[in-house]
């Protein structure tokens, strides 16, 4: 399983309950294909930089889950099919960005000191 991130946007106007229950369906599907999910963040509702289906505005929420492979075409799949997402982006995130993003408990060695202002006998 590898580890990605989706941020969808769903319809302005739905409820609040509806949304809560959209993301229930989203975290219980990718739990149905096998896979965790991580982190849920929900932004809220922004204002989109243009016109998508006649909507101005949209209801963000960012998710980060470990699934399949194969798995991530299904469920993106099904997002396509659903009609109250607006867009949605599923990106793998690689190692080293999620090594980056934990704290770093090794301290880096110190390089050479160099004095400013100083030059080399070749210089003057």
């Amino acid at each position: 399983m590898r580890d990605y991130e989706l941020v969808f946007i769903l319809r302005p106007d739905l409820e609040d309950e509806a949304v809560q229950a959209f993301i229930d369906r989203v975290a219980n599907l990718i739990r149905e294909y096998g896979g965790q999910v991580k982190k849920v963040e929900p932004w809220g509702r922004r204002k989109l930089a243009y016109f998508i289906q006649r909507h101005r505005e949209g209801y963000y929420v960012l998710m980060q889950f470990a699934l399949g492979a194969r798995r991530v075409t299904d469920l993106e799949r099904w997002l396509l099919l659903n009609e109250d997402v607006i867009r949605h982006l599923i990106v793998r995130l690689e190692e080293s960005v999620q090594a980056a993003a934990e704290p770093a408990t090794t301290e880096k060695e110190p390089g050479p000191e160099v004095e400013v202002g100083a030059t080399s006998a070749s210089e003057e």
